[in-house]
């Protein structure tokens, strides 16, 4: 592209992360072609997890990417990173886009340079910590102070955008990017699904029930899977057909495990990957996470069925897309299980309800899309690497 006879200069613009989840591979891609059209070069720098940061998602590659090398530092019960070759890789970069970690060392250093003339440097994050009893009070004092010091904020949505704006970041310069996963193959699967496919699901699961819940995700502590358990038993009770799938693995396996002993109305099945999931939601009625809500949200949304939560979980800034009563509930139990139970039996004893919410989540899935977070991380890039420098 020419502009007053010269030839305009590329931008170039490099994300440094620790490692790249299965989800996030499409959401790259489509971001390097946004920004292709709008004359912008993107680079991704990132290193490969440890085995134990592996339990709940598999690592991708990006075949245009930037493998590195990453040490892990112990200083007392913290544990800090520091990735070589960041420096040298983006010294050239006009705008560096990292994590929002007090633990990654480089960040100081990326922050210290760009003070100097160095390339500007953004942050993509929460904001804080969003599960508080996990969180480090040093570390989120740290971010606090570290994350004003930015360029540019690209926030995960607008509940993350708000928090960053109480740390005193101005809100011209946030982007909301309504972070999402690729839901296009749940959302086509789901169409494609016939009557036929739903019956063999539900024969080989020996499903007997009419009403169904199931749970999907991570079987670990955050989300509060003895409040799963006991008001499932509480909901049997009022619904004696009622029965309950539970797709996933983690380290509170066990838990579910020892609650299907004896209750042939829990179906255990492990984890399910892809296209298996898209007969098992349509087998259910609703969707039981009484814990920590996060992208899930979205499987929710594409396979329109309604998701169900607790207040009294410590959720992700993706539960800010979960409307209470429009494609979802948000039951303000207090922590008590059978509260929780009361409002799924509600639920599942009110079609009319069950449906308004399916539609609602039909309309959700339509909105949190990847393409819209590809458009809007790109909007914020271009709008970043115009801004001039403070």
């Amino acid at each position: 592209m020419r502009q007053g006879g010269h030839k305009r200069r590329t931008s170039h613009v490099m994300i440094v992360r620790r490692w790249i989840p299965h989800y996030r591979g499409p959401f790259y891609e489509a971001l390097r072609s946004r920004l292709d059209a709008q004359g912008v070069k993107l680079s991704v720098v990132y290193g490969h997890p440890r085995p134990d940061d592996q339990r709940y998602g598999d690592t991708v590659d990006l075949p245009w990417g930037t493998p590195i090398g990453q040490r892990r530092l112990r200083l007392g019960r913290r544990q800090l990173m520091w990735q070589p070759g960041v420096l040298r890789l983006t010294r050239h970069a006009d705008l560096v886009i990292v994590e929002q970690a007090s633990s990654l060392l480089v960040n100081y250093v990326l922050l210290a340079r760009a003070m100097v003339g160095g390339p500007a440097v953004a942050f993509w994050g929460h904001g804080r910590n969003f599960q508080a009893a996990t969180a480090s009070r040093l570390g989120e004092a740290v971010k606090r102070i570290v994350s004003r010091r930015a360029h540019w904020w690209f926030a995960y949505n607008d509940l993350s955008g708000r928090v960053v704006r109480d740390l005193g970041y101005p809100a011209a310069r946030i982007t909301s990017v309504e972070n999402a996963i690729d839901t296009r193959a749940l959302v086509d699967g789901r169409a494609s699904l016939d009557a036929g496919d739903v019956e063999r699901a539900r024969r080989d699961l020996g499903l007997m029930g009419s009403h169904v819940g199931i749970y999907c995700g991570g079987l670990y502590e955050q989300k509060r899977l003895g409040a799963l358990i006991e008001s499932s038993h509480r909901i049997r009770v009022q619904i004696p057909d009622f029965e309950l799938i539970v797709v996933g693995d983690g380290p509170q396996r066990h838990l579910i495990d020892r609650a299907a002993r004896g209750a042939p109305w829990v179906h255990v099945l492990g984890a399910v990957h892809g296209q298996g999931r898209v007969p098992l939601f349509a087998l259910a009625d609703v969707f039981l996470l009484p814990g920590l809500v996060g992208l899930a949200v979205l499987d929710s949304f594409a396979l329109e069925v309604p998701l169900v939560t607790s207040t009294t979980a410590e959720h992700s800034p993706e539960v800010d897309y979960l409307v209470d009563g429009v494609n979802g509930l948000i039951v303000d139990d207090g922590g008590d299980a059978s509260t929780y139970a009361a409002a799924v039996v509600q639920l599942l004893n009110d079609r009319e309800s069950l449906a308004r919410l399916r539609a609602g989540c039909r309309a959700a899935a339509r909105e949190h899309t990847i393409e819209r977070m590809a458009g809007q991380f790109a909007g914020g890039i271009v709008a970043a690497l115009q801004r001039p420098r403070d």
